[in-house]
């Protein structure tokens, strides 16, 4: 019951906006932004005082829910509930049949998803290795405050999605609600996408257009019922772009400014991409208060950046103490220069993610797929421009060879070749179709997210992951797309795109490759502790019978570590059903990280049990002895070796002498 309070704080909040705002759409995403902040604010407080855990969360938001009613209670809202205005909703059931054919395939899509989310455990490898490890080491630290990891990702990636789920994970002891966060926030950006599909002059049937769109993409999907974050920094960043149309539209206001602020710091909170493609829309925004208000422009920009620096400011002084800088350790995903044309190869690689067009539209049987023709036409073109296909410079250090990747169920790999062309299409019809309404707003919209993604291909190597990251631009295009579409044909044409991208879209639906919901091993058959191996099932004995042996010990502290590998939080989950009173921590670190203090307990400086993981594709022999920060020795007390796949995948157990 506990989980309901931050719900219950949502929608009291959502009564106090709506009481001023009257607008459904707009009030649920001012209500986000204010939830998101405080959510923040709850965080970065109770692990200042080491009180971040299930007592302080509940605590805390019981606090705001309390407050909450008192202002309820104070305006006088409990009177006008009953007066609460559902025109809006009522008026859909006077439009016509295509209109609601779309809005009930959208209703069905989100179901179908929903059902996803709250059914399947967490599965997708960065969330076992550090999205959702950093979760359960919080929690049983009780603050966010960086700690001893074998993998920095755990430190420096931007938090605040991870934020959110550990919130609910405390309120709900459990990780049933984890997905819950990306899925709300893909229900967000379908508001927002309609919203801003009506400020770039949509009626009612391009607003559901854009909805429609922002729906069915096929990343969007998979990536709905998960515990990753693209989801969450797509939502502050079409928040973002909205507050910016109505900012260059209808002038500045102090509502805008700090909805602008928040929504920005929380985007870059969340993830790193945030900073690319919120920066055109920042130019945008200073461009036109130039124009507009000449210097006095500062104002209106400082209140901004002094919000978002603040949201940011936590995590950037955690950082900066472990790394020495704010952003942490970026790695080896940057381009290193800034030939043009290394520009240009980029931007054909990153296009050709999305490329399997056939495939999508299931008429491979009639024509042959394009991959291998568009993979030659990349070829040709590296050899027109003088560029090695291959360039290390371009390439992920975890891709050493470029491919055109074929369409996909994973969310690491699943393009969206019908929306990148129907992207495409809108831009060519917004550029030769004069009587387009406010033709001018859009485009300077469609361009600002274009200077997004060709930012994108300046800064960042290719892999076949990259379409994940380029989630957040097809989601602002939805709005695009959807006033652009219904300002260029009629009812029906309009109605007949969104319908079939709603049929296409389903097998994303119910066949999710690490969560399917048909098939032998689907959610519904398929044990929650096994799910959480659906990308490394050779792991499941070695880790399940790891945590039998643990538990066999009555051992309370534990000591983790790890060797080329980092899949935690299974091994977590394990330990959690065999005794919830287990305290677990890294021991032998050596990066950066290793002088931070997991835990203030003497006790758990000395662990009882280490747990030691190790990939090895030599397969050479294990040592049976265990030296912990070099000074006490530990024996080898069990250990379990999978030889499969041309690697040695090992789980040892390790006790004091």
């Amino acid at each position: 019951m506990l989980i309901l309070l931050p719900a219950l704080f949502f929608l009291l909040v959502f009564f106090l906006i709506y009481d001023r705002q009257k607008d459904i759409r707009k009030t649920v995403l001012f209500s986000v932004l204010i939830w998101g902040t405080l959510l923040t604010v709850i965080t970065e407080i109770l692990s200042a005082f080491h009180s971040f855990n299930m007592l302080g969360i509940a605590l805390a938001w019981l606090a705001l829910d309390l407050i909450a009613i008192a202002l309820c209670i104070q305006n006088r809202l409990t009177s006008n509930l009953n007066r609460f205005n559902f025109i809006s909703l009522k008026k859909l059931g006077t439009k016509p049949r295509l209109l609601l054919i779309q809005l009930m395939g959208i209703l069905l899509t989100v179901v179908g998803i929903g059902v996803v989310a709250l059914v399947a455990a967490p599965n997708h490898s960065d969330s076992m290795e550090y999205h959702l490890s950093r979760v359960v080491h919080w929690l049983q630290n009780s603050s966010v405050y960086h700690y001893p990891t074998h993998d920095i990702f755990q430190l420096y990636q931007n938090p605040w999605s991870e934020f959110a789920i550990a919130h609910f994970q405390a309120l709900s002891r459990s990780d049933i609600f984890s997905a819950s966060v990306q899925y709300f926030s893909m229900l967000g950006c379908l508001i927002g996408a309609s919203l801003i599909a009506k400020e770039l002059g949509a009626k009612i049937p391009g607003q559901i257009a854009a909805s429609v769109f922002c729906v069915t993409l096929p990343m969007g999907i998979l990536q709905a019922s998960s515990t990753n974050n693209d989801y969450v920094v797509s939502l502050w960043l079409t928040i973002f772009s909205y507050l910016a149309l109505l900012t260059v539209q209808h002038g500045i206001n102090r509502f805008y400014l700090l909805g602008l602020g928040t929504s920005l710091g929380l985007a870059i909170l969340t993830k790193g991409t945030a900073y690319i493609y919120a920066f055109p829309f920042c130019l945008w925004l200073i461009v036109w208060g130039i124009k507009k208000y000449k210097w006095g422009v500062w104002q209106p920009v400082s209140t901004i950046g002094i919000v978002t620096v603040a949201i940011n400011s936590g995590h950037y002084l955690r950082n900066f103490s472990v790394f020495g800088s704010p952003l942490g350790s970026p790695g080896k995903e940057m381009i290193q220069s800034l030939k043009p044309t290394f520009f240009i190869s980029n931007i054909l690689k990153q296009l050709s993610l999305h490329s399997d067009i056939i495939r999508y539209l299931k008429i491979d049987a009639i024509v042959p797929p394009l991959i291998g023709k568009v993979n030659r036409a990349i070829e040709i073109v590296h050899g027109l421009i003088g560029v090695d296909l291959n360039e290390p410079i371009l390439m992920s250090p975890k891709f050493k060879n470029f491919y055109v990747p074929s369409i996909s169920l994973n969310e690491d790999s699943a393009g969206n070749p019908l929306h990148l062309l129907l992207i495409v299409i809108a831009i060519l019809l917004v550029i030769f179709n004069q009587k387009i309404t406010k033709r001018s707003l859009n485009f300077t919209y469609a361009l600002t997210l274009l200077g997004g993604f060709l930012l994108f291909c300046v800064l960042l190597t290719w892999s076949p992951a990259r379409c994940r990251l380029h989630l957040p631009l097809f989601i602002l295009y939805s709005g695009f797309f959807g006033s652009i579409l219904a300002a260029s044909f009629n009812r029906k044409i309009v109605a007949f795109i969104s319908v079939l991208l709603l049929a296409l879209s389903s097998p994303w639906v119910i066949n999710n490759a690490t969560r399917p919901m048909i098939g032998g091993a689907n959610i519904f058959n398929t044990p929650r502790s096994e799910q959480y191996f659906k990308t490394q099932p050779q792991l499941l004995s070695l880790y399940r019978e790891s945590a039998e042996e643990v538990a066999s010990l009555d051992c309370q502290n534990l000591g983790l570590n790890f060797t080329n590998t980092s899949f935690e939080y299974p091994f977590w989950m394990l330990i959690s059903d065999q005794d919830k009173n287990i305290k677990i921590q890294h021991v032998n670190v050596e990066n950066v990280s290793a002088n931070q203090t997991a835990d203030r307990a003497e006790n758990m400086r000395s662990p009882c049990a280490v747990i030691y993981f190790s990939v090895d594709h030599t397969q050479e022999p294990l040592s049976d002895t265990f030296r912990l920060e070099n000074r006490d020795l530990y024996r080898q007390a069990w250990r379990k070796i999978d030889d499969s796949n041309d690697k040695q995948s090992a789980v040892q157990v390790f006790v004091p002498r």
